[in-house]
């Protein structure tokens, strides 16, 4: 078979394909060493009839490849064939500067590398094409199962990045007894991202945790078929330790089958672990509530005594998690130091918000996902004085898909040591929200930023008392709530000449508000002395801006799109500005967001 020139693009250090729908192959021949010699990324994306990316006529070839990416190319097999004559066997495919390897959406993949057997051929033989696809189809020697992503030989010392997704392959790595310290294959891992390889059952090979000692971040997805994380070595009669001391993120999300970290009896650790998230894993138990139930086949493994301490960032859980959580008894300081936690509704999600408060005391940073069925979510009247002192004074409460919600608190609520702390509050898609921030007793005056996303029944966005309150507010984004006329309502009779002092508010953003016709329809005075930035983008019933006076910097900028020139300057009058560009249907556009919240 006849070898692509030696000096074929020598100096070469990049190689992007993309979208070269009737590529079949790169190089027709088998590349020689001297080829692509300093190569250093690959990429190709929709190459459909690719079917690798070289043909190597050694492992030798490539030597400074650093960076591989091939995503949605159908009819690929391998990313590379290696050509050997037949006396001459492989011990070893060693990519020994590649770092980061991205593999998505390949059907067809069954193999990173595979070690194709080639005829001897005279050096003045030229192989045709069509003869040469006959051989490598034909005469193909695989060096292991058909589905293993990585064989035995196949080593990438340096490797950092592995993402996977898509690929229809029943293991990634080969069980291998070899020490690492003889054949170093993976030891520099610290990122593997697997997405949808839903013929996975496991993710590693007991064999090779000792090789993981790098591994920061792992993070799973949508593997349906996954059953546990470590598979279990059957002739190891000693109980396995498994550690991963640098591993500070771990993330588990919808892994029906998943039941444990490995299915027999073991210890593990974590020492490092920030971050933790777990959702949709319903045959998974994330702690054990003592030492004695480490080995059940239904956990995580993480005992709570031996949980690392502080686990310091985030925590992310599915509500029956949380409701086990709150159950068991474990110690009052094992999240003490916890700083942020996302709870993801399920059917378990029946428990009280203060409950949580009080388990998990010291977050700053709360997430409720999809409480679907709650129209109140912070209940505590009647025990809030039993409880004050030990519940989490929160700075950022972010709502999601809570369809039901229809007010944050009561308005003659008693939440205030709850609220009187928070400084950014964030609600997306909760559609039975009429006003966000009512009349009541609660104080949100350490309150610097305030998101409402797709709310479509929000009327209103605070009432004219509470945002009296509202001394720190910096920034009001309010985008897609279609029902919204206003936003500020007038909570009182007889209204003369009162005013309303947002005095360090610089940024407003009013997009996509279809019924929007003024900020206030109410005579108040509104005083912006440190406005920058009105966006008014979609709002094409707004015809004013308040029905009273408005107090301004001489010049603020009043944008109605969201290019450069789609502004005007406001000199101490937005109502005239606003009234110029209704006039001249400027505000009837929409926002590139708009399709976002529909």
């Amino acid at each position: 078979m006849e070898m692509v020139a030696c000096d074929a693009f020598p100096l070469l250090e990049s190689l992007i394909l993309h979208n070269l729908i009737n590529m079949e192959r790169i190089c027709i021949d088998l590349l020689k060493v001297e080829s692509f010699n300093e190569l250093k990324n690959i990429e190709a994306y929709n190459c459909d009839k690719l079917s690798n990316i070289f043909w190597l006529s050694t492992t030798k070839c490539l030597p400074r490849l650093e960076r591989i990416a091939v995503i949605n190319c159908s009819k690929m097999k391998e990313i590379f064939a290696i050509g050997e004559e037949v006396d001459n066997a492989i011990e070893k495919i060693e990519f020994a500067q590649l770092r980061s390897l991205s593999l998505g959406n390949l059907p067809e993949v069954t193999s990173f590398c595979r070690e194709v057997e080639t005829p001897s051929a005279s050096p003045n033989r030229q192989v045709s094409q069509e003869e040469s696809t006959t051989m490598y189809s034909s005469s193909e020697i695989t060096l292991d199962i058909a589905t293993l992503l990585f064989n035995d030989k196949v080593a990438l010392p340096n490797l950092e990045a592995l993402e996977i997704s898509e690929i229809n392959v029943d293991k990634i790595w080969h069980y291998n007894q070899i020490p690492a310290a003889v054949f170093p294959r993976f030891q520099n891992l610290t990122r593997l991202i697997a997405w949808r390889c839903h013929k996975l059952k496991y993710i590693f090979s007991a064999s090779m945790i000792g090789s993981l000692k790098q591994l920061q971040h792992l993070e799973v997805w949508f593997c349906e078929n996954l059953q546990e994380i470590i598979s279990e070595n059957r002739a190891d009669q000693v109980i396995p330790y498994f550690v991963f001391p640098q591993l500070t993120t771990l993330i588990l999300q919808n892994l029906p089958k998943l039941r444990c970290l490995y299915p027999g009896k073991h210890t593990s650790e974590l020492p490092a672990l920030e971050i933790l998230v777990v959702y949709r894993c319903d045959k998974l138990k994330i702690f054990a509530a003592d030492l004695s139930q480490n080995n059940e086949n239904d956990q995580l493994g993480i005992p709570a005594q031996q949980l690392p301490l502080p686990l310091e960032k985030e925590l992310s859980l599915s509500g029956k998690d949380v409701k086990m959580i709150l159950k068991a008894d474990f110690p009052q300081h094992l999240f003490g130091s916890l700083k942020q936690l996302e709870i993801l509704g399920d059917d378990s999600t029946c428990f009280p918000i203060w409950n949580v408060l009080e388990r998990f005391h010291n977050i700053e940073i709360l997430s409720l996902f999809n409480f679907s069925s709650h129209e109140e979510l912070f209940s505590m009247e009647g025990c809030l004085e039993k409880h004050v002192g030990k519940l989490a004074m929160i700075k950022a409460l972010e709502l999601r898909w809570h369809y039901h919600l229809k007010q944050l608190c009561k308005q003659d609520s008693k939440l205030g040591p709850i609220f009187q702390y928070l400084e950014i509050l964030k609600v997306y898609d909760c559609q039975s929200l009429l006003i966000l921030l009512p009349s009541s007793s609660v104080s949100f005056r350490n309150l610097t930023k305030l998101l409402a996303v797709g709310c479509k029944g929000l009327m209103h966005l605070v009432t004219s008392s509470t945002a009296k309150t509202l001394v720190q507010l910096v920034t009001v984004n309010i985008y897609g709530c279609r029902a919204m006329t206003e936003v500020v309502i007038n909570d009182k009779d007889g209204v003369e000449k009162e005013e309303i002092v947002f005095r360090k508010l610089k940024t407003l953003e009013l997009l996509d508000l279809d019924s929007l016709t003024s900020f206030c329809s109410a005579n108040y005075t509104f005083k912006f002395p440190s406005l920058e930035d009105l966006f008014v983008i979609g709002c094409p019933k707004m015809n004013f801006f308040t029905t009273g006076e408005s107090i301004t910097p001489p010049r603020v900028n009043v944008w109605y799109g969201e290019t450069s020139n789609q502004r005007r300057w406001a000199s101490n009058d937005l109502n005239t500005t606003i009234q110029q560009l209704h006039a001249e249907k400027l505000l009837a556009g929409s926002s590139s967001y708009s399709m976002d919240y529909d």
